[in-house]
């Protein structure tokens, strides 16, 4: 039997990966498997990085929102300059950059978005959202049917693992192909308001034995949401708020121009930002 950790989007938020990892320490587990969005818009850095490492996680896959460290800049526009949604990023980027160290950039930049691999005679993917792009909704889970048969489209994979969508799923496709999430460990989300306030860091533990997939466990680790968000304050986090919010209403406001605005003018990120992205420009 082979015990293996699933851990997906956490985010940047250093607390509760320490719960999982103090819970994984009673698991008799092989290895962790990470399916992506390591950081932002969380305090966390260098910590992620030694923490996943101390669960032996083999495989690293790069989620949307660790893109965001290594797109272009000049391919903005006046327009998204002039976006609210912008100084935000370029302000989280500002933040990450300074702070995570070289080799683990390096080693963020060079993760794939999926992996494929066979074990016990299973052939497994792993991805972030699909083998094409690791963003986008296609893979919520109350969507289409066939959006989940995709996964399995170009190969007879016999289960997929799959991170991004911060929800806990375990389904099958039409041919009963199996495919898990385990959920989010910085930032789970529901769209079911009565759900939000369980702010629980999400992972899951699959057993897979001769005959392959054997045992799925969906694991909630509770942690001290203050402490976090005590942190990102000593760590000057920018748009704190905003995190903070993240824990009180679960919801993120990654795209809502007014709370972004409002923000950004009380504490001028704009302006910083655009030094930043300037800067970017000049080493380019």
């Amino acid at each position: 039997m082979t015990r293996i950790a699933l851990l997906s989007d956490i985010h940047g938020d250093i607390t509760a990966l320490q719960a999982v990892v103090k819970d994984l320490q009673k698991e008799n587990i092989k290895e962790s498997w990470y399916l992506g969005d390591l950081l932002m818009p969380g305090p966390g850095t260098n910590e992620l990085f030694e923490m996943l490492e101390s669960v032996n996680t083999t495989v690293l896959l790069r989620g949307n929102w660790d893109n965001f460290l290594f797109e272009d800049v000049s391919k903005l526009t006046e327009r998204d300059l002039q976006d609210p949604v912008t100084p935000y990023i370029l302000m989280l980027m500002k933040y990450t950059l300074n702070k995570t160290k070289k080799q683990y950039l390096d080693k963020l930049k060079a993760a794939p978005i999926y992996k494929e691999l066979n074990l016990n005679g299973s052939n497994i993917l792993l991805t972030h959202n699909t083998k094409e792009r690791n963003f986008g909704h296609e893979l919520l889970p109350y969507q289409p049917e066939a959006h989940f048969d995709d996964l399995f489209a170009d190969s007879d994979y016999d289960l997929v693992v799959y991170g991004h969508t911060h929800h806990q799923i375990m389904r099958t496709s039409s041919k009963d192909q199996l495919v898990i999430n385990p959920g989010s460990i910085g930032q789970p989300y529901t769209e079911w308001h009565k759900f939000r306030s369980d702010r629980r860091a999400q992972y899951a533990i699959i057993d897979v034995d001769e005959y392959g997939y054997a045992d799925i466990e969906f694991k909630k680790v509770s942690y001290d949401v203050d402490h976090e968000l005590d942190l990102a304050k000593q760590m000057d986090l920018p748009y704190i708020e905003l995190y903070k919010k993240l824990f009180t209403e679960g919801i993120a406001y990654t795209h809502n121009q007014p709370e972004l605005k409002k923000y950004m003018e009380k504490h001028d990120y704009k302006s910083q930002a655009m030094k930043f992205y300037h800067q970017l420009m000049n080493f380019e």
